[in-house]
């Protein structure tokens, strides 16, 4: 690179950035880490999908979500191609229609994202709850004691 172009986009000599590069190559023991953390994500992943699986009305929403974001685009791409054949004065109508039909695909496919987080925060809040009651009710050991025998243990120590 030249000097103008470093100057004009804030960017560090060649030399440093290159020294950089191999000071940050990573080791052999860090690249193992991380595949270990990755397959445990894409583990904690694939249970996510498969109790999705479990959820009846999930994949009819999934795929309505899917048919009007396609429909969007496909209004998206006929308004863009109408926009370039009409006259100017009308073409600013039209392409705010096209831009209006990917905010509905966008709108779409978040509605769709959505959806599948509150499930997985309904499942993990279920999960909370049943790992809270079954805590509940196997661990509960009480022994009551009467006032005499608390001071007996109390004075014995």
């Amino acid at each position: 690179m030249t000097k103008k172009l470093e100057e004009e986009f804030n960017l560090p000599p060649i030399e440093e950035a290159l020294a950089q590069e191999k000071e940050e190559t990573p080791t052999v023991e860090d690249s193992k880490n991380e595949i270990v953390e990755i397959k445990e994500q894409m583990s904690i992943s694939e249970k996510i999908n498969s109790a999705f699986k479990e959820i009846r009305g999930l994949e009819s929403h999934e795929s309505e979500m899917d048919d009007i974001g396609r429909k969007a685009i496909d209004s998206y791409e006929q308004l863009m191609n109408l926009g370039m054949n009409v006259s100017d004065m009308a073409a600013g109508k039209v392409f705010a229609e096209a831009s209006n039909m990917l905010k509905i695909a966008l709108e779409a496919s978040d509605a769709k994202t959505k959806a599948k987080l509150q499930q997985v925060d309904l499942m993990i809040k279920k999960a909370r709850l049943d790992k809270q009651s079954g805590d509940n009710e196997e661990n509960i050991q009480a022994t009551v004691y009467d006032r005499n025998e608390l001071l007996k243990i109390i004075n014995s120590k």
